[in-house]
């Protein structure tokens, strides 16, 4: 959780939910073509249901945990039922992480006798010499809150998902025969359950493999609800990430949301790769699409809005609307947010640096803090020579409270970011490792010497716990061994008798 700057401590007992999908399973093919040898934590480890539960049970996480299985639309299945349960108020947060690695062959051999892989191990997205599509593989998370939460939480705020909705396509042609009715309905109930305009999209991320019979039927669905919705030649660009990374699979619906969110924050359309002409059964200028063949900025006037679209090779089919969060600007330490609805949310931040700040930075090993300091030196002295440093406020908050705190620190006061950056690169320093067992504090408080007598006193009302700790130890000491005095009171020195 460390990109969200969410602690782990602050995480255990949340009703956070975890959704994840999957696609192949070689690691449990790897394992079963031996049953003698199977391991005891075969189940434990390799049931596709653990896929979402263990992430829950490390975190100790309360909220629902289900593993979907919808083909290649299987991510993108998890973030629309995480979505619904923070919407229907089952889950504060929810994760949605999938990953794909290809260790068998077993699976690529299977993808080729359906036919839907390229000979040359690439995608060829909507080009004339589609042909199947290239495996890729990989990982990717996003954490999903509600936005008012996210804000009040001071988060950064990636994106902002407006809508998302799933289908089916039904009886087609073939099981695995994508239908151009159900993506064209899918994308229209979409955008009328989110009430916005089709035409007011600026991008659309597309699932275009560069198979010859996927990709003209999708291209089809999207000629008929965003291109049909805008005056022709005001053709909507249509890109995918496949061509860069490859068809992740279970993870592709994941990995456009990240670079969608990442198009809309930077407001530039990166250049659709491994393309050289249109497919002819994908008539662009016909249908008022448009593929981005150089870095192109986002079109003029248009709302920071996008679509993504993914759908499986069994017919479950998800669309989903992003925004960019709009309105952000920062101004004298006071940073003004106008969200969606255009709700103004203000986020007080200091304005003006003390002398110095401490910087905390924390690994469950000592060699683990040391590797750290150098590396987060190495950030600084890049950043600072990029003319993009951080704040050393922001710095030292983020360091502070937007990471797990684990046994071994260290801590570094420095009264710049050169400065930090030259004393976490000392060759002396050390890190300190935290006491295995909990500590109990004791205050001795004499009154005599360099004390004073009343040393101690605002304990007694600033900390409750202190105070009645007090008032105990004086009940015992007056009425178990008659004590002439008071721990908290008045002193009064006992009347002696004249002799």
């Amino acid at each position: 959780m460390q990109p969200a700057g969410i602690p782990i401590e602050k995480l255990a007992g949340t009703r956070t939910s975890v959704f994840s999908g999957t696609f192949g399973r070689d690691y449990t093919d790897r394992l079963v073509k031996d049953p003698e040898s199977l391991p005891a934590s075969y189940f434990t480890g390799n049931g596709a249901a653990m896929y979402s539960n263990r992430i829950s049970y490390f975190f100790d996480l309360k909220g629902p945990s289900v593993t979907t299985d919808t083909g290649c639309s299987g991510s993108m299945a998890a973030l629309h039922m995480a979505a619904k349960t923070i919407r229907a108020g089952d889950s504060d947060m929810s994760i949605v992480a999938v990953a794909q690695f290809m260790l068998n062959p077993d699976l690529y051999i299977a993808l080729s006798n359906l036919g839907v892989l390229g000979p040359n191990g690439k995608c060829y997205s909507w080009d004339h010499r589609a042909n199947g599509y290239g495996r890729g593989e990989g990982m990717a998370v996003v954490v999903l809150k509600r936005l008012s939460d996210a804000l009040r939480d001071g988060d950064y705020v990636h994106s902002v998902i407006r809508e998302s909705f799933m289908n089916q396509d039904g009886k087609t042609g073939t099981i695995t025969s994508p239908s151009m009715e159900a993506q064209e309905q899918l994308i229209e109930e979409c955008y009328a359950r989110a009430g916005l305009k089709l035409c007011d999209t600026g991008y659309v991320e597309a699932h275009m493999t560069g198979t010859p019979t996927g990709d003209p039927i999708e291209a089809a669905s999207l000629a008929q609800t965003f291109g049909k919705s805008r005056v022709p030649g005001d053709a909507v660009y249509v890109g995918s990430i496949k061509p860069n990374i490859g068809h992740t699979e279970p993870v592709s619906g994941l990995a456009s949301i990240i670079k969608t969110a990442l198009v809309l924050q930077n407001q530039l359309i990166p250049p659709h790769m491994n393309y050289e002409k249109p497919n002819p059964a994908i008539p662009l200028e016909d249908w008022n699409l448009q593929v981005a063949n150089s870095l192109t900025p986002w079109p003029q006037g248009m709302p920071l809005r996008a679509s993504v679209n993914n759908f499986g090779y069994g017919g479950t089919n998800i669309h989903v609307i992003m925004e960019a969060l709009s309105g952000t600007t920062a101004t004298n330490g006071t940073c003004h947010i106008n969200d969606i609805n255009g709700v103004k949310t203000e986020q007080i931040l200091p304005c003006s640096d003390p002398s110095s700040y401490v910087y905390v930075v924390s690994s469950k090993h000592l060699t683990g803090v040391l590797e750290m300091n150098r590396k987060l030196a190495a950030y600084i002295r890049d950043s600072i020579s990029q003319g993009k440093e951080p704040r050393p406020v922001d710095l030292a908050y983020t360091l502070a409270q937007r990471r797990s705190r684990f046994p071994c620190a260290t801590a570094v006061r420095a009264t710049s970011l050169r400065e930090l950056a030259d004393r976490l690169e000392e060759p002396h320093r050390k890190a300190a490792r935290a006491s295995p067992n909990s500590l109990r504090i004791g205050f001795v408080f004499n009154g005599q010497g360099a004390q004073w007598y009343a040393m101690g006193r605002e304990l007694l009302s600033t900390y409750p716990v202190f105070g009645s700790a007090i008032r105990k130890g004086d009940q015992v000491l007056q009425q178990k061994y008659g004590a002439p005095w008071s721990l908290h009171g008045v002193y009064f020195p006992p009347i002696l008798e004249r002799t």
